[in-house]
């Protein structure tokens, strides 16, 4: 059996009625109840919502610069350069989407703390070269 983290779960407010009438009915599998009865409505509604469609030329707001699709993303660690790029409204380093640019810093410089701002390099669409962050940053 995987391993499963406490990150890997959320907490859901429940009326402490329902879940005494579950705890009753399905001793030690509350959770596994409720998580087949959320996936199966899930499953029953997808057509009910409309997925959004994702834009090429999304980007990622990093507080306020925008970084457009198409945006790359380096660092310098060790004397090796590690890239990553904008895609669509997500940030893939190493194929894997990354929910942050200060995580990515921090993937990218072996799982070091750093402020991204200063690690951090540019190079937007149709720019010319590499532009620090912090420098882009404090243009705005």
């Amino acid at each position: 059996m995987a391993l499963v983290s406490l990150n890997d779960f959320v907490a859901v407010p429940l009326p402490i009625e329902l879940y005494h009438e579950l705890t009753a009915r399905y001793p030690n599998r509350v959770a596994t109840v409720l998580e087949n009865v959320a996936r199966d409505f899930l499953d029953r509604t997808v057509e009910d919502v409309p997925r959004r469609r994702k834009d090429p030329r999304n980007g990622v707001h990093w507080d306020a610069v925008f970084l457009p699709a198409g945006t790359r993303l380096r660092t310098k660690h060790y004397g090796e350069y590690k890239y990553a790029e904008i895609k669509g409204d997500e940030i893939i380093y190493d194929g894997k989407i990354v929910s942050s640019i200060s995580r990515l810093a921090r993937k990218m410089r072996s799982n070091t703390s750093v402020n991204a701002w200063l690690f951090i390099e540019l190079m937007r669409p149709g720019d010319a070269e590499w532009v620090k962050a912090d420098l882009l940053r404090r243009a705005k």
